[in-house]
């Protein structure tokens, strides 16, 4: 009886001590130096204070407290959060290469296929030169023959633009036939075909896009704590559904393009252009290009299709509800366009730059929305000193665009929507105004960029010379309630 009582007392200090010692643990930071930030709870760190606010929003409030360069435990995982201009652009302009990795999660494993996308994958020698073929066939379709390119614009607008016209001046949604455009323009650049409404092509690949931004969304329990992907969960059995139902569609279109590509012409479309691309770097001998195989071209497609749908959709229904809740801001856009180009031809990309307030326009929808308000996570691919802290390789790294996009020492009042935040006072466009940086920067730059803004550019313009829009009777307070929420 003795004993026990002296066991007793001894199990109780090494439980205690084994508790505190884990508590320290779980607690500590990866260097003494590393950036300071608010103290999490163990296992999950600081998870509870994303409870009911937007990331965006509550990494600005807790910049005002840390600094621009702060850390928050997500999980099991350590992050850096950047925030402001200045910030964010040193650390992907002047540190490239440190800050070009990609986090390597458990999700990001399955949908790049072990890591052969472009988007999602990490910074390796064979990245670099899946990033450069690509680029070589986007290189191409931005900067080639503009007529074509405005053809396969234009291509899908008639049908579009008959659908606006049937709805006549009846209350409707404009989601679907907006998203019938993009898919349209997309498909017709990648795969060369258009879809109708109802084409079961099209219904799945919208669905799988809502899916994947709920599954993104919501976040997956194993990229937070990786012990979890050796457990059977609902979240990683619809991960590889969504995944199967994508390569489904992508293989189907390979295999299509494969019977009917005839390298002695010219590429009718992105598949036949990094067809193309790929054998002429075998031809020239590029050292590396055999570690490119078919499954890297197909998640390039599946990067495109799948960013450039989701992106340009997004834009289009926030640039219908911006104009649609400041009408002054549709009738100055629509007179510039009359002036300009009048009613009897199509736009061209030749009018960018003499259309400054409609593209002023354009530019302040993508600060206004920041659809992606944080860039895709970086994380290091080595150890850094920056902005006075000691950053380890591997650590997760969280840029906060939205924080550039909504500085009021920058912009004034960018809680309004204003285009004369890109104008001088000349009437002239800004050129690369500071805190504007919609497409990311540096290593990790958005492919698609230039292709987006033509593409953009001439879709918006086109829709506001041919229609104009306004809020339904009785319904003014619900003008963005069509817009699909990113964040």
């Amino acid at each position: 009886m003795e004993a026990e009582k002296a066991v007793t007392p001894t199990l109780v200090v090494m439980t205690v001590s084994l508790m505190a010692g884990l508590w320290y643990w779980l607690q500590k930071k990866p260097h003494p130096n590393f950036p300071p930030g608010p103290k999490g709870w163990p296992i999950i760190g600081n998870m509870l204070d994303f409870v009911g606010i937007g990331p965006h929003h509550l990494f600005m409030s807790l910049a005002e407290k840390y600094g621009n360069v702060f850390s928050m435990k997500i999980g099991a995982r350590w992050n850096v959060i950047l925030n402001g201009s200045e910030t964010i652009k040193e650390a992907l302009i002047k540190y490239p290469v440190e800050f070009a990795g990609r986090p390597h999660t458990f999700s990001s494993d399955i949908f790049t296929e072990g890591g052969k996308d472009i988007a999602f994958s990490q910074y390796t020698p064979t990245w670099k030169l899946h990033r450069k073929l690509a680029h070589t066939a986007f290189r191409t379709l931005a900067t080639g023959n503009n007529e074509k390119f405005e053809n396969l614009v234009f291509g899908v607008t008639e049908k579009v633009g008959k659908m606006l016209t049937d709805k006549g001046s009846e209350q409707f949604d404009p989601k679907n036939i907006i998203s019938l455009a993009v898919y349209n323009f997309i498909a017709q650049m990648v795969f060369g075909k258009q879809y109708e409404l109802d084409d079961p092509d099209l219904i799945e690949w919208r669905s799988l896009s809502q899916e994947s931004i709920e599954v993104f969304g919501n976040g997956l329990m194993a990229d937070f704590f990786p012990i979890m992907q050796y457990f059977p969960s609902s979240g990683v059995r619809g991960l590889h559904d969504l995944m199967a139902r994508f390569l489904k569609l992508l293989n189907d279109e390979i295999a299509r393009h494969k019977e009917t590509y005839n390298p002695d012409e010219e590429p009718k479309d992105v598949v036949e252009m990094l067809f193309k691309a790929r054998q002429d770097m075998i031809d020239s001998g590029e050292e590396g290009i055999d570690k490119i195989s078919e499954t890297h071209l197909k998640m390039t497609v599946f990067d495109i299709f799948s960013a450039g749908t989701d992106t340009s959709i997004f834009t289009l229904q926030w640039a219908v509800a911006c104009l649609v809740d400041f009408p002054e801001v549709q009738e100055k856009v629509q007179k510039e366009i009359d002036d300009v180009i009048g009613s009897g031809r199509l736009p061209k990309m030749d009018d960018r730059g003499t259309l400054p307030y409609t593209e002023s326009t354009l530019y302040e929808v993508f600060r206004y929305s920041s659809i992606t308000p944080l860039t895709l996570p970086h994380a290091t691919t080595k150890d850094v000193n920056f902005g006075g802290y000691f950053i380890p390789k591997g650590t997760w790294i969280l840029p906060n665009v939205y924080s550039m996009h909504f500085d009021k020492k920058l912009w004034g009042d960018p809680e309004n929507f204003r285009p004369e935040h890109f104008l001088n006072e000349t009437g002239t466009m800004r050129q690369h105004p500071e805190g504007f940086l919609p497409f990311s920067t540096g290593r990790r730059v958005c492919l698609g960029e230039s292709v987006a803004k033509a593409e953009l550019f001439l879709i918006f313009t086109w829709l506001f010379q041919n229609f104009s829009f306004k809020k339904p009777a009785g319904k003014e307070k619900e003008v963005y309630s069509f817009v699909d929420k990113t964040a």
